[in-house]
């Protein structure tokens, strides 16, 4: 894959996404996604005719900052020129996007594991790593960020020296973990 060629040109409208407007046009122009839009496949209904986009768009809303699906009609769907950099017209509405998630069966999260799996070969530095020529350091962040009380595996945590909630995140407690991977089959941690 050749490096991407930036240049400016003129655009019509605003937005305030400008960085996944860039990463919209990107991932169109490498046709990137093609190793997951061409597995996934739906048999059951799901109320709209393309429901492989309206998976894609929660991938775009969680880039955007987006919290929770209802978020996508407040915060990617009024923003056409997001949606021109990813191929649509305007976004489906957050009911759209719920109902083919709720659609979802083991099948299809199947087949987006693969797509992910093959894009990952595809263009991840780590599959091409050259081994022979030394080991491969993973940084990792163990950053404590406050979650909510009812959050999916949220436990309560103790970090050093801080005290309620300050800022909207917890600084660092511990030294970044960096994972020492070597051969490709074993994984090690260091703090």
């Amino acid at each position: 894959m050749s490096p991407p060629r930036m240049s400016l040109a003129p655009m019509e409208g605003m937005t305030q996404f400008a960085p996944l407007v860039a990463l919209g046009f990107f991932v169109r122009e490498y046709d990137l996604l093609s190793p997951i839009t061409s597995r996934l496949t739906f048999t059951q209904p799901t109320h709209t005719e393309y429901p492989v986009e309206a998976l894609l768009e929660v991938w775009v809303s969680m880039l955007a900052g987006c919290r929770s699906i209802w978020q996508i009609n407040t915060k990617i769907r009024p923003d056409p020129v997001l949606a021109q950099a990813w191929g649509r017209e305007q976004f489906a509405e957050q009911s759209t996007v719920a109902r083919v998630l709720d659609v979802c069966q083991p099948e299809q999260v199947e087949q987006l594991g693969q797509g992910v799996d093959s894009i990952y070969r595809w263009i991840g530095q780590a599959p091409h790593h050259h081994w022979m020529e030394g080991e491969l350091l993973i940084d990792i962040d163990l950053t404590g960020l406050p979650a909510g009380r009812k959050a999916e595996g949220s436990t309560k945590g103790y970090f050093s020296g801080k005290k309620g909630h300050e800022g909207g995140s917890y600084a660092v407690s511990e030294p970044p973990i960096m994972m020492k991977v070597w051969p490709p089959c074993c994984i090690q941690a260091t703090p």
